[in-house]
């Protein structure tokens, strides 16, 4: 559905969506980009063309298409400012010359347009926002978001938002969030490639995704390696810096897939993690774990011992071995953390 500008907000309590099926549905704002400059086609506003028909399970979609211009950058910022009723914001907008699905960690106080937009502005430098900071985050859960496309090689993060008016869009939400005293709400700002690079109906389905990890709470079946070296110690992996939570130690391992038992997503892991295939061999732990985004069931496995020569990390920062009492000498992550606890009072399971 298009709500226009001046009765969006205020007809949200007499919303005749044919997506809210229920007052409980997560409700999230939807935004697209028509076309501009010389094109005739904007992939974005093809999407949310395909969300005012289809919506998505299980969630409350509204759907906006902004003008290329300052009016439009400005529109969502203006509502979070009025006291903006949804739970999410995601923004859609093409990125021409990009093969993949970007989605952008920053946005940047910063203009530096190399065409006007449509109506006519050419801003090649300056702020965006006087005084502003440099650069926004976004904040919508980055970790949920690794998590969520981990494997899909279409979706990848970027830093780099352009200097056009999807970056404009995003810095002006993200702005007005950092000032709203309401409750935070998670926003992003996703370039969808040419329709030539990825299929419609693929774009489709990754924005359903996205849409889904911004106000949903995913509940995550995980599986832990562990691996002991001839002398009984245990092997820790610290995640890389540039992760959502880099410099944190764990147990090498990861997400269950909906296809998997535990112990093959294990081997799975550990194949694409450290390049070796050990044997799991028991379950030797299990916890429920509540994370502020997400939440965590986690189990360990013990798969013997191993010739510390003989893996290579892929994916980790540093590995470290550990025996008993240097067991709290890293940081856990908060998962992992009450297991190695318990392993620290009553003593290690046995290889």
């Amino acid at each position: 559905m298009h709500e226009s500008d001046a009765d969006w907000l205020g007809e949200k309590a007499n919303s005749t969506s044919r997506h809210r099926c229920h007052v409980s549905e997560p409700r999230i704002l939807v935004t697209a980009f028509p076309p501009f400059s010389d094109l005739e086609t904007n992939v974005s506003e093809s999407v949310l063309e395909r969300l005012e028909r289809d919506g998505i399970d299980g969630l409350d979609v509204v759907t906006r298409m902004l003008s290329v211009d300052e009016a439009g950058s400005s529109a969502v910022a203006t509502e979070i400012r009025d006291g903006i009723e949804v739970d999410g914001i995601l923004h859609l907008g093409l990125a021409q010359r990009r093969t993949g699905i970007c989605l952008e960690r920053l946005a940047r106080n910063s203009y530096s347009m190399t065409e006007p937009d449509n109506s006519g502005r050419l801003e090649e430098s300056g702020s965006i926002v006087a005084y502003g900071p440099d650069a926004l985050e976004t904040t919508a859960s980055i970790h949920v978001l690794d998590e969520e496309f981990e494997h899909d090689p279409d979706v990848q993060w970027s830093k780099d938002p352009g200097g056009y008016v999807c970056n404009e869009t995003i810095y002006r939400t993200l702005y007005e969030l950092q000032a709203s005293t309401g409750p935070a709400l998670p926003a992003i700002f996703v370039h969808l490639p040419p329709e030539s690079e990825i299929l419609l109906d693929q774009q489709v389905a990754a924005v359903h995704r996205v849409a889904r990890c911004l106000v949903t709470r995913p509940k995550y079946e995980v599986v832990g390696a562990l691996l002991f070296d001839d002398r009984g110690r245990i092997l820790s992996c610290r995640r890389p810096n540039e992760d959502a939570w880099g410099g944190w130690w764990e147990f090498p391992g990861g997400k269950i897939d909906s296809d998997e038992d535990p112990p093959t997503a294990l081997l799975r892991e550990l194949e694409e993690e450290l390049g070796i295939s050990p044997t799991p061999k028991e379950k030797v732990a299990h916890i429920d774990y509540e994370y502020d985004d997400r939440s965590v069931s986690l189990q360990i496995w013990n798969c013997g011992v191993i010739d510390p020569s003989a893996f290579a990390l892929a994916e980790h920062e540093a590995a470290r071995w550990l025996s008993r009492d240097e067991l709290l000498d890293v940081q856990w992550l908060p998962a992992d953390l009450p297991i190695i606890e318990q392993w620290r009072r009553e003593g290690l399971p046995e290889p």
